[in-house]
């Protein structure tokens, strides 16, 4: 029985050392732990996250850009998925998808996008690697969106002549605009209006000139002001011209026009030759509002 015995042990010692054999010998010392890693959920954590960049930080309503994808590991990456943040009118807001493309290898994946957001817009970038049971995910990148604010969206805080100057549709040398200026029955011979913008908006536009029904001999000028002080002024305005004008801001608080008929001889009463100095199409270009 000892004999026996003797030799089950060795049995087993040899088996359990050509096992321990075969196992060191079954694949390359960290191929198989790697591949096992990958597999699991929790190996994506190992994987650099993706860089969403965009080639503008700032830009303007309508204006298109392209956001680009920094694809870290792109031979093992399968896929890139841009994605906006939307914030419906109705609902919850979410993360919804633009457009995927394959990697195919490259470390930069590139997307085109059209800013149609109002003051900002929100993207990040999903992708997907190979044995990988969920994509990796890149932080969110916030845009700025400037867009231009018709004039006519802001009320006036202070006015020269209450109902003297106001909104409406107005001829500049044969062109029809929806725009700012005297009403026909005012004769006062200036006219002032002044706006808060808030600080929110950087930019200031529109069309000058008399409108058509002014004199043949008339004349005037328009000036603009930023926190009371003076940035811009207009040539001498006469029948037949059309000035378009964006004057930069510097982000003012309250912002001023004043128009004048500037007639040669002309008085604060009806003369026989006036003029209506206008705006045609003002706007503000803002954001944050």
């Amino acid at each position: 029985m000892k004999v026996l015995n003797r030799v089950r042990l060795g049995l087993v010692a040899g088996l359990l050392l050509g096992l321990a054999s075969l196992g060191g010998m079954s694949a390359p010392a960290g191929a198989a732990t790697s591949t096992a890693a990958f597999s699991s959920p929790a190996a994506v954590a190992t994987i650099a996250r993706p860089v969403l960049t965009s080639s503008a930080g700032q830009v303007e309503e309508g204006d298109r850009l392209i956001l680009t994808a920094t694809v870290k590991s792109p031979k093992l990456a399968t896929f890139a998925t841009l994605q906006k943040w939307e914030i419906p009118p109705y609902g919850t807001a979410s993360w919804q998808t633009v457009k995927t493309v394959k990697v195919n290898g490259r470390s930069k994946v590139p997307f085109k996008a059209v800013a149609t957001d109002e003051n900002s817009e929100r993207y990040r970038v999903s992708v997907g690697y190979r044995s990988a049971t969920r994509p990796v995910t890149s932080g969110a990148l916030t845009i700025t969106v400037w867009r231009w604010i018709p004039l006519n969206e802001y009320r006036p805080y202070y006015e020269a002549e209450p109902y003297a100057a106001g909104f409406g549709t107005t001829t500049i040398a044969g062109q029809a605009y929806s725009g700012w200026g005297p009403f026909t029955y005012s004769h006062t011979g200036t006219w002032e209006s002044r706006f808060t913008p808030g600080r929110h908006c950087k930019a200031f536009k529109a069309v000058l000139g008399i409108a058509d029904i002014s004199g043949d001999d008339s004349s005037g000028a328009i000036t603009f002001t930023a926190d009371d002080t003076q940035l811009y002024a207009s040539p001498t305005l006469t029948p037949g011209m059309s000035v378009p004008v964006v004057v930069d801001l510097a982000k003012p608080y309250r912002f001023g026009i004043q128009l004048f008929d500037t007639t040669p001889g002309g008085t604060t009463g009806h003369d026989a030759v006036e003029s209506w100095p206008v705006l045609g199409e003002p706007a503000f270009l803002c954001t944050g509002v």
